[in-house]
């Protein structure tokens, strides 16, 4: 297992601030944005927009760096605990932006739960109906709301989170943005899910198993990031 506590101080930071750019990046492209792994970086280091691509489309990934911002913050205090509130709240944070600016580009409602029948594309799984949403997540907070988890616990939320599906838009990178929130909880590294590894990703949410192998594989790609720097 890949434990934060074996990286220093300045590998840790260092880490963090890698993947702000590349879960970022990663995240969005997996849903369809359009930026390109510089093109997300010049963003959000220098505010710099791509002048070509869709207004919403980027101000959705900055709202998404924003929510990453949290998650780091939030996920250094063992004391606290996911809640619905918590994760309706990073919802909001990645969209409400763009849905000031662009709301042509966001699917509503935004930090609540969506009213109609969803389903994943290219995925053969049973979502939650609208009306046992709320239900569903807060059993799901409730079965894991313990800082005492293991990858494949985390794996296993995640599944099921992705069942669950609470919102019109996002699930994908809400619940990529919470497990990485309940890994550093857990003293585990990040994982990185890359884009290119797309298909394996979704294909592994089929099987708890599969999941718990990709994330150890994906943990091994945000520890690629930081290989450079001297122990």
């Amino acid at each position: 297992m890949y434990q934060l506590n074996q990286l220093t101080l300045r590998q840790r930071e260092e880490l963090f601030r890698l993947l702000r750019i590349s879960i970022t990046h990663h995240s969005n492209a997996m849903e369809g944005t359009t930026l390109s792994f510089g093109e997300t970086k010049e963003l959000l280091e220098s505010g710099r927009t791509a002048g070509h691509k869709p207004l919403g489309e980027q101000l959705v990934i900055l709202g998404f760096a924003k929510a990453y911002d949290v998650i780091i913050r939030e996920a250094a205090n063992p004391e606290t605990t996911l809640d619905s509130g918590f994760v309706k709240d990073i919802h909001s944070i990645i969209f409400e932006d763009a849905l000031k600016v662009s709301p042509e580009y966001v699917a509503r409602p935004v930090g609540a739960y969506r009213t109609d029948e969803r389903y994943i594309k290219g995925v053969d799984i049973q979502l939650s109906a609208p009306a046992n949403i709320s239900n569903d997540l807060e059993n799901l907070l409730y079965r894991f709301g313990n800082n005492t988890l293991s990858l494949k616990e985390i794996a296993e939320f995640h599944i099921t989170f992705e069942q669950i599906h609470p919102f019109a838009d996002g699930n994908g990178r809400v619940g990529r943005l919470l497990m990485a929130y309940q890994a550093i909880q857990n003293n585990i590294i990040p994982p990185l899910i890359k884009n290119e590894n797309r298909d394996e990703y979704l294909n592994a949410l089929h099987d708890l198993e599969s999941l718990s192998r990709f994330l150890e594989e994906s943990i091994g790609k945000s520890l690629e990031l930081i290989h450079t720097l001297n122990t």
